[in-house]
C-alpha cells in the first residue's frame, strides 16, 4: 500500500514514529506523541474526502490549521483535491478504509480520533464497524443521515460519537432566511428558562468609544465603511465612526439593561430553540450527554406540532387546486358533455312520449335524463330505447350516441392523463403556491433543504419548495408537514413564478449543487425585481445561498452583492473538530464571511492558558464566562482584561473556529492527552 506520494505506509509511518518523543505513550494511550514545546503531533484519521459538500476536506484544513496531525484515506479522491492536500503537507492514502489492514498501517490503535465522512450511510457503517474491530479505545466520530440507524450505532459503539451535517448546519439558513437585526442566537441549558445570547447586528450612527455606548457587551466583529473586511473581536476601546457595521453579542438582560431597542430582537429567544435543538439532535451517543442521540431526524422531524387547517382553508386550496388542473380544453370538454345532457333531456322529456309507441305513459324529466346518460356512456338498453320511436327520433337517437360517447371519451382521455401522470398531485402544491404570501420559496429538497424546512415551519413562516426530482426521497416529508411542492427547475422563469415569486420574501437555493444554487438566486431575483417594480429595499427579495467553499463565497459577494452565502460543511465542521479533540461546541454561526463557533472547555493544569491575564492571552477570541473551579465560587458572566485562569476553571469563548481550535491546542499539557478523552469538558 502507497500514499499520494508513491511512498510505502509502513515507511512513512515509521519516520513518523521516529520523529515523535521518546516519552511516546504507546498505543494503549490513544494518544500521539508531541514536541517540546507542548504542541500535539498526534494524528486525526480523516475517511472519506469529498463527500457532504467537501466536509472531510474542510476537517483536514482546519486539524492542520490548528497544529493537529492529520491522516487522509480514501480510495476516491479527485486530482484537485489532491493537489489540495498536497499544499497542505497532509497525508493521503489512497486505499478502501474498509480493509482492515489498511487502518492498522496508517495507525489507527495510536490515532487521537477518527472521523468518517462518507457521502452515504452504507459507507459510513461499513468503516465504523471495521474501526470499532481494529481499535476498540480510539475515538470515533460519524456522520450518519438515517435518525434510527444513528441510534443504534451510538448504541452498539461506545466510543462513537454520531453527528449529522444538515441538523447541525439547518439552523444557520434558517436564520439566514428571517429578516431580522438578530442574526444568531444560543443559549447554555435546555431549560425553559435558560440563559439567552444574542449576536446583534447594527449601523453605528454616531461616534464614541464601544465601551461608552455599549458597556460590557461583546464585540465580535467591526467592519469601518467602505470596506469589505471587517476586524475580528475588536478591543472595548475601538472608536467607532458613522457608517461602521458592529456585531455584538450579549444576554438579553444586558441589552435591556443598556436601553437598546433592537429590531427582531423578539426573534432571538426562537433562534436560540432552533439552535439548541439542531445541536441536541445532531449530537449523540449512548454513552455521551443526555441529549437526543443522533441522526438528521428528516424521518421522525415532528416535534412540530402539525398544522390543522380549518375547513374553509381546505376547501379553498382544493378549488385552487382543481381550477388550476383544469385548463381550457379540458373545461371545453366537460361544457360539451353538459350541454350535450341538458338538451337531450328536454328534447326527451317533451317528444319521447309522443314519438314511441313503447314509451310508457308516466314517462317524465328524470327517466328521460337516465335515458340520456345510458346512451352516452353506452351501457345499452334494458328498459328505455328507441326501437319504436318515430324515425326522425332514432336518427337523434343515434347522434346522441356519437357525439356522447364522443364526448364522454375525450373527458375520460383527460381523466386518466391527469391520474396516470400524478399531475393533480403536482397541481395541489401549484395550487397552494399560488394563494401562499409571505413566503420562503426553497429550492432543493435534500437533507439541508429538510432540515431548513422544518426549521422554517417551526419559528411560523410558511415555505414553498421547488425540487427538480420528482422521485426525490424527502418528497412525503414535505407532503406530511402540507408544504406546497412544485417540481421543476429553478432556474426556469415559469417555475419560479409558479412558486409564488411574486409575492415570497425570500429565496433559499440549498442544493448540493453551488453553481446551480448561484443561477437559481440570480434568475428569481432579476424576475422578482421585474415584477415588484424595484419598490424600495423594504420590498427587496432576501436570497441565502448555499455554497460548497468560502472562495465562492467571497466571489459571490464581490461581483453579485450576495451577504447571506453559507456553506454547509463550514457550519458543521467545528462539531465534528470539537467532538475530535474534546471540546464542546454550542453554536456555529456566520459573521460576514467568516464562520464562528461558540464553544465550552477546562482548563488544565500544566497548559498554557493558566498564569497569564486573558489581555496577555491574546487568542484572538472573547471569553463570555468563567465558571471558577471552587464550586463555593460563582460563575464570573463579566471577566475582564485582567481576569486570570486557573486550573479546573469552566470557559465559555466565542470567536473564529480557527482561533478557537488554536485556543484548545495552547490548552493542552504538554500534548492532547486531554482531547483523548471520551468526555467532553
Amino acid at each position: 500500500m502507497r500514499t499520494a506520494s508513491g511512498e510505502p505506509v509502513e515507511g512513512a509511518r515509521d519516520r513518523a514514529d521516529e520523529a515523535g518523543s521518546a516519552d511516546d505513550p504507546g498505543p494503549s494511550d490513544g494518544v500521539g506523541p508531541s514536541d517540546g514545546a507542548g504542541v500535539p503531533v498526534g494524528q486525526v484519521i480523516v475517511v472519506g474526502l469529498e463527500g457532504l459538500g467537501r466536509l472531510g476536506l474542510r476537517l483536514v484544513e482546519q486539524l492542520r490549521d490548528s497544529g493537529v496531525g492529520v491522516v487522509g484515506v480514501d480510495d476516491r479522491v479527485t486530482s484537485v483535491a489532491r493537489r489540495r492536500l498536497e499544499r497542505l503537507g497532509v497525508r493521503l492514502v489512497l486505499e478502501s478504509p474498509h480493509a482492515p489492514d489498511v487502518l492498522r498501517e496508517v495507525g489507527v490503535a495510536r490515532a487521537l480520533a477518527v472521523v468518517v465522512c462518507h457521502e452515504t450511510d452504507l459507507e459510513t457503517l461499513q468503516t465504523a464497524l471495521v474501526v470499532a474491530e481494529v481499535a476498540p479505545r480510539v475515538r470515533l466520530v460519524v456522520n450518519v443521515n438515517n435518525a434510527q440507524l444513528g441510534d443504534q450505532l451510538a448504541d452498539a459503539l461506545g466510543q462513537a460519537r454520531v453527528l449529522n451535517l444538515a441538523v447541525l448546519a439547518g439552523p444557520s439558513f434558517v436564520e439566514a432566511c428571517i429578516r431580522s437585526a438578530v442574526t444568531h442566537a444560543f443559549t447554555m441549558g435546555a431549560r425553559a428558562d435558560a440563559e439567552v445570547f444574542a449576536v446583534i447586528e447594527e449601523e453605528i450612527s454616531g461616534r464614541g468609544a464601544f465601551r461608552a455606548r455599549y458597556g460590557d457587551l461583546t464585540p465580535i466583529s467591526l467592519r469601518r465603511a467602505g470596506e469589505r473586511r471587517g476586524e475580528v473581536c475588536p478591543p472595548r476601546d475601538t472608536p467607532l465612526h458613522p457608517g461602521d457595521r458592529l456585531t455584538v453579542l450579549g444576554r438579553l438582560a444586558e441589552f435591556d439593561e443598556r436601553g437598546m431597542e433592537v429590531s427582531g430582537l423578539h426573534d432571538a429567544r426562537l433562534f436560540a430553540t432552533l439552535g439548541h435543538r439542531g445541536h441536541g439532535a445532531g449530537v449523540g451517543s449512548a454513552a455521551s450527554s443526555g441529549r437526543p442521540s443522533s441522526g438528521d431526524g428528516l424521518a421522525r422531524m415532528s416535534g412540530r406540532p402539525r398544522s390543522r387547517r380549518g375547513g374553509l382553508r381546505w376547501v379553498r386550496d382544493l378549488v385552487a387546486s382543481v381550477r388550476g388542473e383544469l385548463d381550457r380544453p379540458f373545461r371545453l370538454a366537460i361544457s360539451v358533455v353538459l350541454a350535450i345532457m341538458v338538451t337531450s333531456t328536454v328534447v326527451l322529456s317533451l317528444t319521447y312520449t309522443d314519438n314511441n309507441s313503447a314509451a310508457p305513459a308516466n314517462f317524465g324529466p328524470v327517466d328521460a335524463l337516465y335515458l340520456t346518460v345510458e346512451t352516452m356512456v353506452t351501457v345499452g338498453y334494458g328498459d328505455f330505447n328507441f326501437g319504436a320511436a318515430d324515425h326522425w327520433l332514432q336518427i337523434f337517437g343515434i347522434g346522441l350516441m356519437l357525439f356522447g360517447a364522443l364526448s364522454i371519451a375525450v373527458v375520460y382521455a383527460f381523466i386518466t392523463n391527469v391520474i396516470i401522470s400524478r399531475r393533480l398531485e403536482r397541481a395541489l402544491g401549484r395550487g397552494r403556491a399560488g394563494a401562499v404570501r409571505d413566503h420562503v420559496v426553497l429550492c432543493g429538497l435534500g437533507s439541508v433543504g429538510v432540515a431548513t424546512m422544518d426549521g422554517l415551519l417551526r419559528a411560523g413562516r410558511q415555505v414553498v419548495v421547488i425540487e427538480r426530482d420528482e422521485n426525490n426521497r424527502y418528497l412525503p416529508v414535505a407532503r406530511e408537514r402540507s408544504v406546497p411542492v412544485i417540481i421543476g427547475d429553478a432556474t426556469v422563469r415559469s417555475t419560479l413564478l409558479e412558486a409564488g415569486l411574486a409575492h415570497a420574501t425570500t429565496i433559499a437555493a440549498l442544493t448540493s449543487d453551488g453553481l446551480a444554487n448561484l443561477e437559481a438566486v440570480l434568475s428569481a431575483r432579476e424576475a422578482h425585481d421585474e415584477l415588484r417594480g424595484g419598490r424600495g429595499a423594504a420590498d427587496e427579495l432576501r436570497v441565502v445561498l448555499r455554497t460548497v467553499d468560502t472562495t465562492m463565497a467571497d466571489e459571490v459577494e464581490r461581483r453579485f452583492g450576495i451577504h447571506t452565502a453559507r456553506s454547509a460543511a463550514d457550519l458543521a465542521t467545528p462539531y465534528f473538530v470539537g467532538v475530535a479533540l474534546g471540546y464542546d461546541v454550542l453554536s456555529t454561526f456566520y459573521v460576514d464571511r467568516t464562520p464562528f463557533l461558540v464553544a465550552r472547555m477546562t482548563v488544565r493544569g500544566g497548559g498554557h492558558l493558566v498564569g497569564p491575564t486573558l489581555q496577555e492571552l491574546a487568542t484572538g477570541t472573547r471569553v463570555l464566562a468563567v465558571r471558577p473551579a471552587s464550586a463555593a465560587d460563582a460563575a464570573n458572566s463579566r471577566p475582564g482584561r485582567h481576569t486570570r485562569l486557573c486550573a479546573g476553571d469552566a470557559l465559555l469563548v466565542v470567536g473564529p473556529v480557527t482561533r478557537i481550535v488554536d485556543m484548545v491546542r495552547r490548552n493542552q499539557a504538554g500534548g492532547l492527552e486531554a482531547a483523548a478523552e471520551f468526555s467532553g469538558p
